[in-house]
């Protein structure tokens, strides 16, 4: 089992599910106005020393205007977690959402934690169709109230774009919104799966972690002829959805010219293609509707063209991803069309080598370009408005930067190559002087009188040594294997689960093998507390075999930290790694390796899912907040009802940074 295979949310026919929240306690009918600026992933102590270097203006205006704060994010920092904590004001026990990934009790298989698929149950079979007798559907895991809906109570109108922890999108009855990260391809994949077109044998035949890889063969004229690889027919078995693609190349000019969807695309050599929609046929009068972008990476002496994932298309998405449904096609209208997976880096690419610096440099200016120009259109139109309200804007770039470039930030990682930052520079930073710009486009933008909110769900640190916790629980009695098994393996091949008391999964957590909770546990309840005890003292225990740093510096008990309706969902532990340390991927899907630690030599080189402290959010406000505690990322959804006077709901864990207004 890989990554890709569980990380599905469903077919191509899906529905939202209303979920069901408490009551505003109070209403307005301010004409206040809010702007929220989410920026993931910066981080607060970058931003303070670029202030005190004068190379944030901006920043250096709004922080004498209010406030810049360190924040705390949540346990464990992970964006879904912190995103969904900011949404409804509770901590993780009171949404549910604990990590990327949970786990099936019953079967210990991972899955997606923001949402779920219900598929069809029956089906008509004839011949080869497989036709569903009712409908399938999406449903979002996040629970509690969103604040906007809240705010819409009160009479409020909300835009709410990209927002994570929010696909499906949360019904709303007056506002609008757009789903983030969470979002899906068409296939289901929320990471995606690109594809790349080569000349390169070797490639071809290579294995990629999220890539399809198709030869071309090219006629004396230059033409190949080859196919769009869609997803698995929903309707009729053992059959894949496609479309036909032709390529030209031009290997004296390094061009190409593309045919496809009865469209022609020219692209020279690095060159970007608009998005493309297209219509893969399902049945008589009925298709799943995509779009597609096309790079050109090379075109002299060898061919390589890179497919983007297939993505939902805003202006017809198969999947909902807007409220009201046709707020995307309004969009579109306005700004063409735009990224909708959630995480619209193509990370994948870099790490797996099918992008090089430049190539990932261009990509993600594509998408950073994309949301200014977006960004703007919707500031102007909000502020224009006469009546108050809310819009929250998100931006994925300064994260997903950062998790790609921050080995040419440290020279004491792995993957620092001298050459290439004199070549680039520093493209983290340089995220942060472009996001001043946004900022500072953001404050000459908003009325006068309206409020501002900047705020990230974690900071950044370097990740230059991988833990295998599976492979040291192995290593140490905690995790069994069946007599014949060894390394590597996975938990669902190779686990004696009657004799193994606890296993990993996700990106931070750890679970007891418990009797009558997991499928065949082993723990007594009654041993629950020791053991839990037990484990927290030996993971604090953990060394590097080679330089002898701690592995974990904070050791999290959900139930002795939270409180709600959900902690069923979460893990015993939250592992809090020391500072450089984070899981490795393999551990995190339930595979146990040879090294329990091993340098991290990915492009994949910075990261957050660490000890909570290491990597603190940042705050900034338009206006003073309360200085005699530090904030929780779950504050900000009562400062902000507070704002609009509201009272916010009691069940709301936390407490507004200023008074009422």
């Amino acid at each position: 089992m890989n990554r890709r295979q569980f990380l599905k949310t469903g077919g191509v026919l899906a529905a939202s599910t209303l979920l069901a929240s408490p009551q505003l306690i109070s209403r307005s009918h301010s004409a206040r106005k809010l702007l929220v600026l989410g920026f993931d992933g910066m981080d607060p102590r970058i931003v303070r020393l670029l202030v005190e270097q004068g190379r944030l203006p901006a920043f250096r205006r709004l922080m004498e205007r209010g406030t810049l704060q360190s924040m705390f994010s949540t346990d464990p920092p992970a964006s879904p977690v912190a995103w969904a904590s900011f949404i409804t004001g509770l901590d993780p026990a009171g949404h549910g959402i604990f990590d990327f990934v949970h786990r099936d009790p019953e079967n210990y298989l991972p899955h997606f934690a923001i949402s779920e698929a219900e598929a069809p149950r029956r089906f008509l079979k004839l011949g080869s169709w497989k036709l569903p007798m009712e409908k399938g559907g999406i449903r979002l895991c996040r629970e509690g109230k969103p604040f906007w809906n809240l705010l819409e109570e009160a009479g409020q109108d909300c835009t709410i774009f990209k927002i994570p922890s929010n696909y499906p999108p949360s019904p709303m009855e007056r506002g609008r919104s757009i789903a983030g990260m969470g979002t899906p391809d068409i296939t289901g994949d929320s990471y995606g799966v690109y594809t790349i077109f080569t000349t390169d044998e070797g490639e071809a035949s290579r294995s990629f972690s999220a890539a399809k890889a198709l030869f071309l063969i090219f006629d004396p004229q230059g033409a190949a002829e080859s196919e769009i690889v869609g997803p698995p027919h929903p309707l009729k078995e053992e059959e894949t959805l496609s479309l036909p693609l032709k390529v030209y190349w031009d290997k004296r000019h390094r061009t190409a010219r593309l045919d496809v969807a009865g469209r022609e695309i020219l692209l020279a050599e690095g060159g970007v293609s608009p998005w493309i929609p297209l219509k893969f046929p399902l049945m008589p009068f009925k298709e799943l509707p995509a779009m597609v972008r096309f790079q050109l990476l090379e075109a002299g002496e060898r061919f390589r063209l890179y497919l983007s994932p297939l993505s939902l298309d805003p202006a017809d998405p198969a999947q909902p991803i807007c409220e009201p449904s046709d707020y995307g096609k309004e969009l579109v209208h306005r700004y063409g069309r735009f990224h909708t997976l959630g995480l619209p880096a193509d990370t994948k690419a870099f790490s797996d080598g099918t992008f090089d610096v430049q190539d990932f440099l261009s990509h993600s200016e594509t998408i950073l370009h994309e949301s200014e120009r977006i960004f703007a259109g919707e500031l102007e139109r909000f502020s224009s408005l006469s009546r108050g309200g809310m819009l929250f804007f998100y931006f994925s770039s300064v994260d997903q930067g950062s998790h790609m470039f921050w080995s040419l930030r440290d020279e004491g990682h792995p993957l620092h190559k001298p050459e290439e930052r004199k070549r680039y520079g520093d493209p983290v930073e340089n995220l942060y002087l472009r996001f001043d710009r946004i900022l500072d486009r953001a404050m000459k933008g908003l009325p006068k009188g309206a409020d501002l909110i900047v705020l990230s769900d974690h900071g950044f640190t370097t990740f230059r040594r991988k833990v295998n916790i599976n492979t040291l629980l192995q290593r140490d009695g905690f995790l069994k294997l069946k007599s014949g098994y060894d390394l590597p393996v996975s938990l669902y091949e190779g686990a004696l689960w009657g004799e193994t008391q606890a296993y990993a999964l996700g990106l931070n957590g750890l679970y007891l093998n418990l009797k009558g909770r997991e499928g065949e546990g082993a723990v007594d309840p009654s041993e629950r507390s020791r053991k839990v005890q037990e484990l927290k003292t030996w993971l604090l225990s953990l060394k590097d075999p080679g330089n002898g740093a701690a592995l974990v510096t904070k050791v999290t008990v959900p139930e002795r930290e939270f409180s709600g309706p959900w902690m069923k969902r979460g893990p015993d532990i939250i592992v809090g790694f020391n500072d450089t340390y984070r899981i490795d991927n393999d551990s995190a899907l339930g595979t146990l390796t040879p090294e329990g630690v091993k340098e991290n030599r990915d492009r994949w080189s910075g990261d957050h899912c660490v000890d909570s402290r290491v990597v603190p959010a940042l705050l900034m406000t338009s206006f003073p907040c309360k200085t005699n505690r530090a904030p929780v990322i779950w504050d900000l959804a009562p400062t902000i009802l507070k704002l609009f006077s509201l009272t916010p709901p009691s069940e709301m864990r936390g407490k507004s940074l200023i008074e009422a207004r």
